[in-house]
């Protein structure tokens, strides 16, 4: 940890007798166990790669979902900011540490996930008390959203890779693309989202939901990929989407918006829109880390069962 850092800990949150681990595993930011006779602290760096006024904007979100009942760390605020800004250009927060763990498709149960559908409806449903004017991704428009997913399209076709299994899922794409319309984005459900709420942003304990994590990217999106990224990071394993699982989500979820198994089909398709060009690219064919590949291998999975509907609607 930067000595700036360390002595703004210490002047501004007045934290004295530091114990510092770091954490391991972010994608960008930097992040720090903080054990302090006050209590146990989180401290993230961001990178300077990243949109730090949005992610501010989204941290004072997160202060208001946590105060409607949403399982998440409490921010730190110093001179009514969420975020410091120090002269030399290192921008960090301090939150509280939660407590919990990380389940997978193979350990999470269905009370877990049930819990995990009640918080994502909770959260949503705090996310309406804002106005989308002014937020990231506000609005989107439908026509504009499949043009780019045909720009994509092409440009990943023209793509010189050797690999003959990247070629193959670029060009399955094609039949998909061309059975899409705009009118499929513009009637989903949209408002402010979360848009990381994979299983790396959610802590449980043996019963449900201790924290969801890392706003950073919360913005103006499709509610249902929320939900679709939650579906197939935790139900979705081994080709199939465990029903008791999605079902017990789906219940969670409807206890605060309305949601029912016949909006799978939807979720599951709004989020192969939104993360086919992420995960479908050349590199993460060739030697890639076990979590990209499984993101691979979900959008594969989607891309094959488009049409396939039973593979999506739940009995």
């Amino acid at each position: 940890m930067d000595a700036a850092i360390r002595e703004e800990l210490e002047k501004v949150f007045g934290f004295e007798r530091m114990r510092i681990e770091e954490i391991y595993g972010g994608w960008l930011n930097r992040k720090w166990k903080i054990m302090t006779a006050d209590g146990i602290f989180l401290v993230k760096q961001f990178s300077r790669k990243r949109q730090l006024l949005q992610i501010r904007d989204a941290l004072i979100r997160q202060t208001a979902v946590r105060e409607d009942g949403v399982p998440c760390p409490a921010i730190l605020y110093a001179d009514g900011q969420p975020m410091r800004f120090l002269d030399d250009g290192t921008v960090y927060m301090v939150m509280t540490f939660c407590e919990g763990h990380m389940e997978t498709p193979e350990t999470v149960t269905a009370e877990q996930m049930q819990s995990l559908g009640e918080t994502c409806g909770k959260m949503h449903r705090a996310f309406r008390r804002f106005s989308p004017d002014g937020v990231k991704g506000y609005p989107i428009d439908g026509k504009f959203l499949l043009e780019e997913l045909r720009a994509n399209f092409r440009a990943r076709r023209d793509d010189p890779s050797p690999s003959p299994e990247y070629h193959a899922a670029v060009a399955a794409q094609e039949k998909i693309l061309d059975s899409l319309a705009p009118s499929f984005f513009d009637r989903l459900p949209k408002g402010i989202a979360h848009e990381d709420f994979s299983p790396d942003n959610l802590l449980f304990d043996a019963h449900g939901v201790t924290a969801v994590l890392d706003f950073d990217r919360c913005c103006y999106s499709f509610r249902y990929h929320d939900i679709g990224r939650a579906l197939m990071s935790l139900a979705w394993n081994r080709g199939t989407l465990d029903p008791e699982k999605t079902h017990a989500f789906i219940g969670g979820y409807a206890k605060s918006l309305p949601l029912t198994p016949t909006d799978v089909p939807d979720i599951l398709r709004i989020t192969w829109c939104i993360e086919v060009p992420w995960w479908i690219r050349p590199e993460f064919f060739a030697d890639c880390s076990p979590k990209v590949a499984r993101f691979r291998d979900e959008i594969l999975w989607l891309t094959e069962n488009w049409f396939e509907t039973d593979a999506f609607i739940l009995r």
